[in-house]
């Protein structure tokens, strides 16, 4: 009895602290991003994919970042917490022009991204996972001034983006049969995804140096 009052104590906990369901989230995220990022490198492996290879890193890179974040988050001054919020940003910045490169040898090398079935709806799946939890973040997030909640918003949001757009690719591949149709879904959703993650990111960089220089002048 003492272990169920226990876990309905804890149950009614949760449902009354926000905040504390936002930080489960952030751990929650970081498993699934961690697990889907082995599965990436484990299809690359495999099937000698350069681009599948290249998201596993993106994803895994991403996963450290987040691990970075909550390594004792709640221990660290403010201003620290905006670096770790720049940083971010920093990195972020840097994968995406890396993206970039990749996608452009992939398109006009004339490179065919191909995937096994399971893998395709693996993939199917983490994309709405990932769009949903982008949406709800940001719902959940913004009532928080907290630059390390707002920092796993921002990572959320890249991660859907680029699934989006590795997802698209996946499919043209399986089931199209246009290359014209191929180049111009990939350079659509390609910039699209390129110019959110890039603007985001540059807004971070930007908002973080703000805020530590405002936070030294204020001390």
């Amino acid at each position: 009895m003492d272990r169920i009052e226990r876990i309905l104590e804890i149950m009614k906990g949760l449902k009354n602290n926000s905040r504390l369901r936002a930080e489960i989230l952030m751990y929650f995220s970081l498993a699934v991003n961690l697990s889907y990022g082995i599965l990436q490198a484990a299809s690359g492996i495999i099937s000698r994919s350069i681009w599948a290879g290249t998201l596993a890193f993106y994803y895994l890179t991403l996963s450290a970042i987040r691990f970075s974040l909550l390594l004792g988050h709640k221990k660290v001054s403010i201003i620290q917490k905006w670096k770790r919020y720049r940083n971010s940003a920093f990195v972020m910045l840097i994968l995406n022009f890396a993206l970039l490169g990749i996608h452009c040898i992939t398109l006009y090398m004339g490179h065919i991204i191909t995937y096994p079935g399971y893998m395709i709806y693996a993939m199917a799946t983490y994309t709405f996972y990932t769009a949903i939890t982008a949406i709800r973040n940001v719902v959940i997030y913004r009532k928080y001034n907290d630059p390390i909640l707002s920092a796993s918003k921002a990572l959320a949001l890249a991660v859907a983006a680029i699934s989006i757009y590795s997802l698209q690719s996946a499919m043209i591949s399986a089931f199209g049969d246009s290359e014209e149709f191929r180049m111009i879904m990939g350079n659509c959703v390609g910039a699209g995804v390129f110019v959110l993650i890039s603007g985001v990111s540059v807004f971070m960089i930007w908002k973080g140096t703000k805020a530590i220089q405002n936070k030294k002048i204020n001390d």
